[in-house]
């Protein structure tokens, strides 16, 4: 067995002293700063998610055109996603964040100066997905570095909400003006906004640095059912989430709706809610438990976006808010707590991966089968097919669900 090199520190960083980090509290400079990255960045990312509604309305595109080009930003992400994990043991990850933010920054000035949809098109939707996961990736590995272990889950759902509040703020900012100015002027200002979280960067720093165990010594820890099943529940996560931010849009306008605004305020009402004034409960309960209580609902309310009504939008919104509220942090968590500390990088690259594949999968395979058999059967079939998510966790970490205590 490789014998792992202790812990080196990286010279002149405050960071690289947990001690000291954890007893000043949750929030410190650096995680601040990791909270304006998300934020800033999470504001250019969902002036996108109006991208379907665009295509539909001004493209007159299909449903199989539509899931093409929004398929092409979590494509690039589950095939960078296996990487990250190498990449940031190898590289400092605050060089990977600017990256990222230059990547995204460049996409959205792309698209204000792009007026039609084309090969270019794909090509910034490619940028975008690339952004997204190593976004994801490092900030959550570099927050899981600054906090103590039971506060891992109420600091991942913090994180989550500086990006997540911006899928309704984005939107409901970026509709209005895209119906009265056009939408250059919006993925301009998503550009210019992203750019700003260039400066945030520059005050982080990277850290600890941890000897990286070899392929052969971490590869049972990692392909454990422990694991696993979360890795298949990150894929369920992005199923989810990738049927409703695909699809819904252009059901509710066959519908006859024309403002889809409704429904993002009230997921991320109801998300933002659960990460901030229950914030704690995840860490009292046990991840594992609200992971598979989160999953349950999460299946409820894909499946029963099947039978949607305009007046609905709102109230699946808010279904939608409270599973994924509880269990994205409950799930990473999870995830953190199956393997050791200078495995997490690597963990996340799988998790990341299995949740673009999921997002992908829905972008990319079931447009054809939206145009062939129409929406409802395909929220009604992903239901039950997320549910198997809450069975796998069940299964692999049943001591800890079913633990009282």
């Amino acid at each position: 067995m490789t014998k792992l090199v202790p812990p080196v520190p990286i010279a002149s960083t405050a960071a690289s002293a947990p001690r000291k980090v954890f007893a000043d509290g949750l929030f410190t400079p650096a995680f601040v700063r990791l909270l304006w990255v998300q934020l800033l960045f999470g504001l250019s990312y969902s002036s996108f998610l109006l991208l379907p509604k665009f295509l539909r309305l001004e493209l007159h595109a299909s449903a199989t055109e539509i899931g093409r080009v929004m398929g092409a930003a979590p494509i690039a992400a589950a095939l960078i996603a296996p990487f990250i994990g190498t990449w940031t043991g190898r590289w400092s990850r605050v060089t990977i964040l600017r990256l990222a933010l230059m990547s995204e920054a460049l996409a959205a000035f792309g698209f204000a100066w792009s007026g039609d949809i084309g090969p270019h098109s794909f090509v910034f939707r490619v940028l975008q997905g690339a952004a997204w996961v190593s976004i994801f990736n490092v900030t959550a590995t570099m927050a899981a570095d600054l906090v103590p272990e039971k506060c891992m889950a109420q600091a991942i759902g913090y994180l989550g909400t500086a990006m997540l509040a911006t899928n309704a703020i984005a939107p409901g900012i970026a509709e209005p003006l895209a119906v009265k100015y056009g939408y250059s002027p919006v993925y301009f200002g998503a550009g210019v906004l992203v750019s700003l979280a260039l400066f945030a960067v520059r005050g982080l720093t990277e850290g600890q640095k941890f000897a990286l165990p070899s392929q052969k010594e971490a590869a049972p820890e990692l392909r454990s059912m422990r694991v696993l099943s979360v890795h298949y529940g990150s894929f369920m996560l992005g199923v989810g989430i990738g049927t409703m931010f695909t699809y819904l849009q252009p059901f509710a306008i066959q519908l006859g709706t024309k403002v889809v605004g409704t429904f993002f305020f009230g997921y991320v009402g109801a998300a933002v809610f659960v990460r901030t004034v229950l914030a704690r409960l995840t860490d009292r309960i046990g991840p594992a438990k609200v992971a598979v209580l989160a999953f349950v609902l999460y299946a409820f309310t894909v499946g029963g976006t099947a039978w949607l009504r305009a007046d609905l939008l709102l109230l699946v919104g808010i279904g939608l808010g409270v599973s994924h509220g509880f269990g994205y942090p409950a799930l990473t968590a999870t995830g953190f707590a199956a393997v050791r500390r200078e495995l997490r990088g690597r963990f996340m690259s799988g998790y990341t991966f299995a949740f673009n594949a999921g997002y992908a999968f829905t972008s990319l395979f079931l447009g054809p089968w939206v145009d062939a058999h129409g929406f409802s059967a395909v929220f009604a079939a992903n239901g039950v097919l997320i549910l198997s998510g809450a069975g796998a966790l069940l299964l692999a970490h049943r001591r800890e669900v079913l633990a009282l205590a």
